[in-house]
């Protein structure tokens, strides 16, 4: 079975093997640590992939701080390759069966970043396997204690909240926000001939217990819910801006979210699609989980 198959078949998790993108960079050893904090957790292997050849002093700092974050030899490898950034980096995860890849994102991008594309960016956009942007890799990494997870009514979402769950579970959290991002204009347009301001909220009280109930029987078929504290809520407005303002006001540890439907193109920088909304301005550790069977 050659290895676009073996992938395909795979669920997003467990993520098994983690792959972690290492640049000489200043912020280099914080990345490398956050990565190992989630491969211990994991126990997980550690792929540390630098595009580009690396010299002895280079490999044995990137050797020191692995060791240092308790991560045994025969866990972890350096693979180092010339090449194209995003093309080399999606290539050694694929030929790796990465299932989780951790990348140092810039938060803010300027305007000139938003339309060219940052590698973060275009990473996202073609990986074949779940990817983590950290734009505040810590050098003393902590546990994702409160955790939030878009459940908008997509088929790739009920695994996105599988892995959502099965990550609280493993972090120990102390909460997790699964939020169902329901767009205004098809409310206001489906009830905007009720006749006084009580019956509109009669009816959009019922329509957000709907939400709930949908979010309910969907939780109720994923192994280990019952044992997370779990905090309904339902959120209206664009999709992905919605969420992106209901992190920046919660401040989750981290947002887990689907990955795009299709690879995202011009049009889709121009008219901003739902992930353009989180991409452009990090609001916190982002998870961008890909189910392998869409």
């Amino acid at each position: 079975m050659d290895l676009a198959k073996q992938l395909k078949g795979r669920l997003p998790y467990p993520f098994e093997t983690i792959a972690v993108a290492v640049a000489t960079s200043p912020r280099y050893k914080a990345v490398i640590r956050e990565a190992a904090r989630i491969a211990l957790l994991h126990r997980s292997k550690l792929i540390l992939i630098c595009v580009g050849i690396l010299d002895d002093q280079q490999k044995q700092k990137i050797h020191t701080c692995v060791k240092d974050c308790h991560v045994k030899d025969e866990s972890y490898t350096i693979i180092s390759e010339e090449g194209p950034v995003v093309e080399t980096l999606l290539n050694i995860c694929k030929n790796n069966m990465v299932d989780l890849l951790v990348l140092g994102a810039l938060g803010k991008e300027s305007v000139i970043k938003h339309y060219v594309g940052s590698v973060a960016r275009k990473i996202s956009r073609n990986a074949k396997c779940s990817v983590l942007l950290m734009p505040q890799p810590n050098d003393k990494p902590k546990k994702f204690k409160k955790i939030a997870v878009s459940a908008i009514d997509l088929p790739k979402t009920p695994l996105t909240m599988t892995t959502a769950v099965y990550m609280a579970n493993l972090e120990d959290s102390d909460t997790l926000h699964v939020v169902s991002e329901e767009y205004i204009p098809m409310f206001e347009s489906a009830y905007a001939d009720c006749s006084t301001d009580l019956e509109h909220d009669r009816l959009k009280e019922e329509f957000v217990d709907q939400c709930k109930l949908r979010i309910r029987n969907l939780l109720d078929q994923i192994p280990g819910a019952s044992s997370v504290n779990i905090k309904k809520r339902v959120i209206f407005g664009k999709p992905g801006h919605s969420i992106h303002v209901f992190a920046k006001s919660v401040q989750p540890d981290l947002l887990v979210v689907n990955s795009p439907e299709k690879h995202l193109g011009l049009l889709d920088r121009l008219f901003p699609h739902d992930l353009e909304y989180l991409l452009e301005d990090l609001p916190c550790n982002l998870l961008i989980v890909h189910s392998r069977g869409f």
